[in-house]
């Protein structure tokens, strides 16, 4: 024997066991109120958590980004350096120093702050 939710034992005629009303009471919609709430704010805390991680890594990539910029500077003005001193040695290697004739030299007639 099935119970139903109808009054009528006809035979033949298709009965529901289980009713399709959904009913929510004030204890239930408070309960399903803050299970939503805390949800909703989980998400947010872990959406806002993830963007302050990620603004770190960019934080991090610009400031690596400025460092290896200034190592490459640093490194172009060494390398000039060096190729200047190659091309130093270079000519003094190869004797090809011209003896400087014509030296002029400034002199000064004023005296200096302290007398002399």
């Amino acid at each position: 024997m099935q119970i139903t939710n109808k009054n009528t034992n006809e035979s033949g005629i298709r009965k529901r066991t289980i009713s399709r009303d959904f009913k929510l009471g004030p204890i239930s919609l408070s309960f399903v109120t803050i299970i939503i709430f805390a949800a909703l704010s989980l998400f947010y805390l872990a959406e806002s958590t993830q963007g302050a991680t990620n603004g770190y890594k960019i934080q991090e990539l610009n400031n690596k980004k400025v460092e290896l910029e200034e190592d490459n500077k640093r490194l172009e003005v060494e390398s000039v350096r060096l190729k200047s001193l190659s091309e130093i040695k270079k000519v003094t290697e190869n004797g090809n120093l011209e003896e400087n004739k014509d030296s002029q030299y400034l002199t000064s007639n004023d005296q200096t702050d302290d007398g002399r």
